[in-house]
């Protein structure tokens, strides 16, 4: 697809337009034009199709859309050639004079701010649609963060989105400017640019209130209230409301019961029928409903029916609510130089956290062998260090999978390796960890329902129009039959298995029709728990207090049912946003906190 590009690219070179003699700028106008129309075309068909990708730019794509390639990938830059040689070959030219190298010097800064003033409003709108729910501290988080381990097919949403859209304009824009210059010239005998006084100082200017109009722009489209509660409102809600957990007593059962920890991509109380708790026609979670309806498992409920732990915009990502889950605190991505070392990228921190004290701390001080089993790359957001770091877990994910031969070294699905491979490695993870004296800890991160539209494999019945909706309930059965196995296990009886959504999915469509008035809560449920809970329904709480949920769902005895952020729902204890209220408290965890900058995210 790039070749008519290349081919216009050594056309200009050798004919040497606009008389040219020095080979350094023929090569870069040259060069300058040939990109151009490579991103001119390219953004053309990416505009055609209707799911375009990045290796749309390089091969062509299958039908009917063949031709229509073709057509623009060849048109584009011979008119652009055309144009371009028209404009540069006029007798009228050659003695004209050229601009001078530090007004090219200026029209470069001019045109480079616009570009970076046009992809800050293009990617931030762009965020702001393709993730549902978003936070500014996701986005820096994921700015922060190597790409290692990402889905490929974010990055090719980016890249065919705003960073191509910015080019696209700004070449648009050139082109527009270098034509009437050039035509300007051929009727007038003098360019445009001969015409303005104090080039400098007007292009400098423009440059400045181009770049911050771009910035502020962005930030209108994040939201300008959130941005500024990140970054400039302080919060002391750690000093009133943060338990050390590392301060607190806690006593196990004279038999350690086993945990098996059940992060499910995405998975939120929406999924299942209205007459249940949910949002959907239909129940997409049969299976693991049918469990709380029957009493066997356990729902903490902000209803008085199905539901589950209130959104915090922090922990709105996976290691977030992982971290959320496991430490009772969030991940707060600081650009603070005084934070930055270490609270920025967490995938390359050798102390991630180092203040907070986890469930995987706790496990490991008494005596567990700790394992966190995923099939995609746990390097990507810090997950390795965070697990390995807070409870020493042994990694089991997407690379050790290859390493250990349980899948081929080329093979890749998704995010890694899907969910019904995940199960069936589950089964033989844990049975070993059973067979060892010590109890275990195996903590697990499913994938397949991942926006956008979830890993939907050759397995997964298709019961509904929607994808999503197919990949949803296909997740509720390959739990079902893990659960189902475990059940018949002889270690089954000193097990508790713990089910949650790691946060709510941001699949940028698929909640349009649900009403605003519903509110959208992560799943949640606890199976084969040793006590029972005062009150499970009508509950104000977060994902915080799944943690001293989770010990006290092993039989360990808490002092003061707190840890770190979150309250042990079996007590009658309140929660943090029982007492403060759920708004009140989300706004005060959004904002900036010394507690949280100097003794959770720094090492004391």
């Amino acid at each position: 697809m790039i070749l008519f590009s290349i081919l216009l690219t050594l056309i200009l070179f050798i004919v040497n337009l606009s008389n040219r003699s020095n080979i350094i700028s023929r090569f870069f106008f040259a060069l300058y034009w040939g990109i151009g129309s490579l991103i001119t075309s390219a953004y053309l068909v990416l505009l055609k199709i209707d799911d375009p990708k990045l290796h749309h730019l390089f091969r062509f794509v299958n039908g009917h859309q063949n031709i229509f390639c073709y057509f623009i990938y060849l048109t584009v830059p011979v008119s652009i050639f055309l144009i371009v040689y028209a404009l540069n070959n006029k007798e009228y030219y050659t003695q004209e004079k050229t601009l001078k190298i530090m007004d090219k010097i200026f029209v470069g800064i001019f045109t480079f701010c616009s570009w970076i003033a046009l992809l800050c409003i293009l990617s931030a709108n762009w965020a702001m649609n393709h993730f549902q729910g978003i936070s500014i501290n996701q986005i820096i988080f994921t700015l922060t963060q190597p790409v290692e381990g990402t889905d490929q097919s974010q990055i090719d949403s980016y890249i065919v989105g705003p960073l191509m859209q910015s080019l696209f304009y700004i070449f648009l824009l050139v082109f527009i400017i270098y034509c009437i210059n050039r035509l300007t010239k051929l009727k007038k005998g003098i360019t445009v640019f001969e015409f303005i006084r104090f080039k400098k100082l007007l292009m400098s200017v423009l440059s400045a209130v181009i770049l911050i109009s771009g910035f502020f722009i962005s930030i209108n489209e994040i939201g300008y209230a959130e941005v500024k509660s990140y970054f400039f409102e302080k919060s002391g809600l750690y000093e009133k409301a943060y338990i050390n957990p590392e301060k607190v007593n806690l006593t196990f059962p004279e038999k350690k019961r086993n945990l098996i920890y059940i992060f499910m991509e995405s998975m939120e109380t929406t999924y299942i029928s209205k007459d249940l708790g949910g949002a959907q026609k239909e129940n997409l979670l049969p299976n693991l409903t049918n469990r709380i309806q029957s009493g066997e498992a356990i729902n903490f409920s902000n209803t008085d029916t199905i539901g589950g732990a209130l959104p915090i915009r922090l922990t709105g990502f996976t290691v977030g609510g992982m971290v959320a889950q496991s430490a009772g605190v969030p991940v707060r991505t600081s650009l603070d130089n005084n934070t930055l070392d270490n609270n920025s990228n967490y995938q390359n921190l050798k102390q991630f956290l180092p203040g907070a004290y986890s469930l995987g701390d706790i496990l490991e001080k008494n005596g567990y062998q700790n394992l966190l089993l995923l099939g995609s790359d746990a390097n990507f957001g810090g997950r390795k260090t965070y697990f390995q770091q807070h409870g020493n877990y042994q990694i089991l994910d997407y690379n050790y999978a290859i390493e250990n031969k349980w899948i081929p070294s080329d093979y890749h699905v998704w995010w890694g390796y899907e969910d019904k491979k995940l199960f069936e490695n589950a089964k033989n993870v844990v049975t070993q960890a059973a067979s060892s004296d010590k109890p275990f800890n195996l903590t697990m991160l499913t994938a397949d329902t991942h926006f956008e539209d979830g890993y939907m494999s050759a397995e997964t019945p298709k019961l509904y129009d929607n994808q999503y909706s197919n990949v949803i309930h296909y997740s509720d059965q390959l739990v079902n039959e893990f659960i189902n196995w475990v059940q018949q296990q002889p270690f089954y009886e000193n097990t508790t298995i713990v089910i949650s959504g790691d946060h709510l999915s941001m699949d940028k469509d698929y909640f349009n029709d649900i009403s605003d008035k519903y509110q959208r809560t992560v799943f949640n449920e606890i199976i084969n728990s040793p006590i029972q809970a005062e009150n499970t329904k009508n509950r104000q709480f977060t994902t915080f207090d799944l943690y001293p949920t989770t010990l006290a769902a092993l039989g360990v005895d808490i002092e003061g049912n707190r840890l770190g952020l979150g309250t042990n729902l079996f007590s009658g204890t309140k929660t943090v946003p029982e007492r403060l209220g759920y708004q009140n408290f989300e706004d005060e965890v959004t904002k900036k906190s010394d507690y949280y900058d100097q003794k959770i995210a720094k090492d004391n």
